[in-house]
């Protein structure tokens, strides 16, 4: 493996320009306009404050339990009580982004000696579509996971090479406990690594084997409390296969722009790896050669669904072009080749840095926008909440899907849009009055019937409403006029693209 060069001046100025370009979209908006991000907060809120907000004890318990699936969460726990809650999640996202750009920035420098061109192309899959979805655990595990591997790589190149399997054996669990992808993740960079060393070294057969579990058994460890965990979430699905959903996902990696420029962008990155493996001047590491084919093989055999989290096979894209880029340099190309692919590489980072940020403010300015209904909702309300989502597949996702959960966060308000997946989360919902009205996907409607949707129409969500149950009714997506209501209501507010209604007035 290649000796580091970080202590170069164009690596000096290169990684503090890098990493302020990766936190440049998080840097321009009010907070992070993630799909689920809203729903986590509105978890968070529950989570970290359920004792002193009497208002939402009738309709939420929260019990932990030891689960890969606690990154952001604990992270929450431990920093609201400082900063506050929105703050402190900001924070969080924030500093997942940054982890994540050094993660593939040390990769890079313990792998070839510096930064490539082909690292700076992949930094900005780090807002690839699981990012885009609010996916806040996987997001951080995978980015700690990434620099686990690079300081991984370091011990055992360095003096002190027998801290290798300690720090590895404490890294493989903190992973584990962000998101067990994660875990998995590094458990396949470093397998990889260990495997191409010691093939290297001349070992075959049981002895390769040995040798490999002897360089990464630690990572079992986490074994333990796993399978404590998936006997308490027994019930969890694990299905939904696809081939067709697989091929969406492959030119889907970027959601986050024009569709022309996110497919021109993943056709660009698919283009680099090809051309990376075919041309004579680039080198392949054997090692990330290896982890990429078994990203690739793995997401082409994982179903849809694992455990009960979703989209359990599309997360592994960015990463496996991650990882594809990253086995690339090209050392023995004349100095003027080099610059030009490093303006190259610069340009396609800035091009994507800024259809990510210019996509950032304008859903941020859309949840903005929606935000003050908040004040005409009272503290402890009951709310009925109704995201409209257009008919059809959509590119761009839809940020006001799980609004509801600032009405949790800001007025200890119920509300319907919170999610139960058995061993995902520690939340539970129990308001019987309310059903069917009370959980994820609840929220979901269109406004004309739309049988690809598979979500009923306001209307027909408004016929079966137990209107009872609740005290207001928040739609966000629509036109208030879109919204006939066949009980009585009073609107108390409006906006652009959304309205509350206070019901039995």
């Amino acid at each position: 493996m290649a000796t580091s060069n970080s202590g170069s001046l164009r690596e000096r100025l290169l990684w503090p320009v890098l990493l302020f370009a990766s936190a440049l979209p998080l840097l321009l908006v009010e907070f992070p306009p993630l799909v689920d991000l809203f729903g986590h907060l509105g978890r968070y809120a529950i989570q970290t404050e359920l004792a002193e907000r009497p208002e939402l004890q009738p309709y939420f318990s929260y019990r932990w339990q030891l689960v890969g699936n606690l990154g952001a969460d604990l992270l929450v726990e431990l920093l609201a009580p400082v900063l506050g809650l929105e703050p402190a999640v900001r924070l969080i996202v924030l500093a997942t982004q940054l982890l994540a750009a050094s993660g593939v920035l040390a990769i890079s420098t313990a792998l070839h000696g510096r930064i490539t061109p082909f690292a700076i192309c992949a930094l900005p899959l780090i807002y690839a579509f699981p990012f885009q979805y609010g996916f806040l655990n996987f997001s951080l595990s995978m980015a700690l996971a990434m620099l686990a591997f690079a300081a991984w790589l370091h011990l055992r190149q360095s003096q002190v090479a027998w801290r290798a399997p300690l720090f590895l054996a404490v890294a493989g669990l903190i992973v584990w406990l962000c998101h067990a992808f994660g875990w998995a993740f590094l458990g396949l960079l470093c397998g990889s690594a260990s495997l191409h060393a010691r093939w290297i070294e001349g070992r075959r057969g049981a002895d390769l084997v040995l040798r490999v579990l002897a360089d990464c058994g630690v990572l079992l460890l986490a074994i333990v409390p796993m399978l404590v965990w998936r006997t308490a979430s027994a019930g969890a699905d694990t299905n939904e296969w696809s081939i067709l959903l697989k091929i969406v996902w492959l030119v889907s990696v970027f959601r986050a722009g024009p569709p022309m420029l996110d497919w021109l962008s993943a056709g660009f990155l698919a283009a680099v790896v090809v051309a990376g493996c075919m041309l004579r001047p680039v080198r392949v590491h054997g090692a990330m050669a290896i982890a990429a084919l078994l990203c690739l093989t793995a997401f082409v055999a994982l179903p849809a669904r694992v455990f009960g989290s979703f989209y359990a096979d599309m997360r592994l894209v960015p990463y496996t072009l991650i990882v594809a880029l990253l086995a690339l340099s090209a050392p023995k190309l004349s100095l003027g080749v080099k610059r030009i692919m490093f303006v190259g590489a610069l340009a396609f980072l800035s091009v994507r840095i800024a259809a990510t940020s210019v996509d950032f403010v304008d859903k941020d300015r859309l949840v903005q926008a929606n935000l003050p209904a908040l004040d005409a909702i009272p503290r402890g309300a009951r709310v009925v909440n109704f995201a409209v989502e257009e008919c059809g597949f959509q590119w761009r996702l839809n940020p006001l899907r799980h609004l509801g959960g600032f009405a949790i966060a800001r007025r200890s308000a119920f509300t319907n849009d919170q999610w139960e997946v058995a061993g995902a989360n520690a939340l539970t919902v129990h308001y019987a009055e309310g059903e069917p009205f009370v959980r994820d996907p609840s929220q979901s409607v269109v406004i004309d019937e739309c049988a690809d949707s598979g979500l009923p129409t306001l209307a027909q969500a408004l016929d079966r409403l137990p209107a009872g149950a609740f005290t207001h009714i928040w739609i966000h997506g629509t036109d208030s006029a879109d919204a006939a209501l066949p009980f009585p209501a009073r609107e108390i507010w409006r906006g652009p693209t959304g309205a509350v209604f206070e019901l039995g007035t």
